[in-house]
């Protein structure tokens, strides 16, 4: 049986495949000639993709019992989906090439059922470590995205995005070392309560749930508001593409020691309250950038939306698993399902925008605002996981 060891090395790569992507494929394909709307519906062709893969394939794999071969064959077929992307834009072939990429978004959910069972404490905690692993590669991929277009500079015909390319290649080879199987759960005490027989992956409190999966839904709209349309405004502004990467890096480096104290209030106050104030730190962050004021601005909206970001990502999928049954597997396979079609609203919202402007950022603001009055609504505090594990629903 593989250590987490394994699994911590597989999310540290797909993170950098991430981190890459953010910065480069953007720029990559509007400097192929794409228009805004082409862009847009890149993004939200492959939202729908990563939505049906994760909220249809990743349960069935999950049922499977995560078969190793899931985040291979997935590794392998976003690293063919990049390659075509890069050859095939502006042409409609490049939707197909980004839906391919898209199998990327299975292995997170993946090894996050690998480790479910490793023993850590607390349900944010143990998404929180695993969170920060993917921060840890998020910001090589970072790295990489900025030397791989000073290489483009001076390397003639070099394409940054073959970096991502062999990230989703070497994904697709990890499990062949063993890193694809599940750690069996350690035994846990359970409270001497009368029992309810589980139903996995339902939710036991309907219209809970729909608030909940929305807020969701409308923390990654903002955040899918910033990741594409952050690096195009500032570009249009006049810097260069380096500087985007330096600048996402600032809030990517503050999230790594923001994440245990994040995840720590969570596990403390509970999800919806961590939640709540989590959207509301998102929203001072997009006002910041409307307001304008430069570089010291964007780098304290940067830093602002480091909490943001460490909260939402991490404490979002803890507050999923808090209104269903299945634990932090059926959290995770939910969450990266629903966060797809937050990523359709945030980049086809920005289209009713003319231009790259700041006014863009506004949507971003409303998203988190939304947000907060959706949760404010639920009067009660979600019981934790390991309630809901021993089988007593949510009162």
């Amino acid at each position: 049986m593989a250590s987490t060891s394994g699994a911590r090395a597989a999310v540290l790569v797909n993170a950098a495949f991430y981190g890459q992507i953010s910065v480069i494929l953007p720029l990559s394909i509007a400097g192929s000639g794409a228009s805004k709307a082409q862009i847009a519906l890149f993004f939200a062709v492959s939202a729908v993709v990563a939505a049906v893969l994760n909220l249809v394939v990743g349960p069935q794999l999950r049922r499977r019992g995560s078969p190793w071969w899931g985040p291979s064959l997935s590794g392998f077929v976003a690293a063919a989906g990049t390659l075509l992307v890069l050859a095939a834009t502006p042409s409609p072939a490049m939707y197909l090439g980004g839906a391919a990429m898209m199998t990327m978004t299975l292995i997170f959910p993946h090894y996050m059922s690998v480790v479910a069972g490793s023993g850590t404490n607390g349900p944010a905690r143990l998404v929180g470590r695993m969170r920060q692993v993917f921060v840890i590669g998020y910001m090589a991929g970072l790295a990489l995205a900025s030397a791989g277009g000073l290489l483009q500079e001076v390397l003639d015909g070099f394409q940054p995005l073959w970096i991502a390319a062999a990230l989703a290649l070497a994904d697709g080879l990890i499990p062949w070392l063993g890193a694809g199987k599940r750690v069996e759960p350690q035994p846990q005490p359970q409270p001497e309560l009368e029992p309810v027989a589980p139903r996995p992956g339902r939710a036991r409190a309907h219209s809970t749930l729909l608030i909940c999966v929305l807020a969701v839904l409308l923390l990654r709209a903002a955040d899918s508001v910033r990741l594409v349309y952050l690096p195009l405004f500032i570009v249009n502004e006049g810097r260069s593409a380096t500087f985007v990467a330096l600048l996402l890096l600032v809030a990517v480096a503050a999230e790594v020691p923001l994440l245990g104290t994040v995840t720590a209030m969570a596990d403390r106050i509970g999800s919806r309250r961590a939640v709540v104030l989590i959207a509301g730190v998102g929203l001072v962050s997009f006002a910041l950038i409307v307001a304008g004021g430069g570089v010291a601005t964007l780098i304290l909206s940067q830093l602002l939306y480091a909490v943001f970001a460490a909260g939402f990502q991490s404490v979002g999928m803890v507050l999923l698993s808090d209104v269903m049954d299945g634990g932090l597997g059926a959290g995770a396979d939910v969450y990266t399902g629903i966060v797809q079609v937050g990523v359709l609203c945030g980049v086809v919202a920005p289209l009713v925008v003319p231009g790259w402007s700041a006014w863009i950022f506004v949507l971003g603001a409303l998203f988190c605002l939304a947000t907060m009055l959706l949760l404010t609504a639920i009067r009660r505090r979600l019981p934790p996981v390991s309630v809901r594990a021993a089988g007593h629903p949510p009162r």
